[in-house]
């Protein structure tokens, strides 16, 4: 008889084994689907680095390619971050055309604004500046960021700046650039 009770107790408690075993589980797969989640966002923040990357160095092949209108300052750029959008000034189809190297600048410009204004950059900017005493350019990208990064900014506009501090806050965006653009700078010799 007493083995009996054993019997109907320990089916009991394998239940109770089992139930404990899928919270477990279940917390275990919660944690891998933030990991994911996070890990996409990280890649997404990488991606808009890489193509912010390519469009400066695109503009920098242009500037090469054209001493003359750089020497110039032709190819300088220093708008602040836009509040509204990029107004090109008229210039002719250089591609069809022979282009005076200041038609040329402006027309490169024009190409290279509706290429960075095109949608792969949210709230895409640029600004490009000579690097005062030196032969050397500067490109700066601005973009909104949309992954991890606004993540922080927005914790740090809640008050909690430590994700945000630990990002380096080493922005490199000019001066009254609002905190929800990412910016990089590259520096090059045309």
């Amino acid at each position: 008889m007493k083995h009996e009770g054993l019997r109907r107790h320990a089916r009991g408690v394998t239940l109770i084994e089992v139930l404990v075993t899928m919270v477990i589980v279940a917390i275990g797969l919660l944690g891998l689907a933030g990991l994911q989640v996070r890990g996409l966002s990280i890649q997404k923040d990488a991606h808009g680095r890489a193509i912010a990357t390519q469009l400066a160095l695109d503009l920098a092949d242009r500037m090469r390619s054209n001493a003359p209108a750089v020497a110039a300052g032709d190819y300088d750029f220093t708008v602040a971050y836009p509040t509204g959008t990029y107004a090109a000034p008229l210039a002719p189809d250089c591609e069809s055309n022979a282009c005076t190297p200041a038609q040329q600048a402006q027309y490169d410009l024009n190409r290279w604004f509706e290429r960075l204004r095109g949608g792969a950059l949210p709230g895409a900017w640029a600004r490009i500046e000579r690097v005062p005493g030196q032969p050397v350019w500067e490109i700066t990208m601005m973009w909104v960021e949309t992954g991890f990064r606004a993540k922080a900014v927005a914790d740090s506009q809640k008050g909690n700046s430590n994700l945000l501090n630990a990002l380096g806050q080493g922005r490199q965006c000019p001066n009254g650039t609002p905190g929800e653009v990412e910016c990089i700078r590259i520096r090059v010799r045309p």
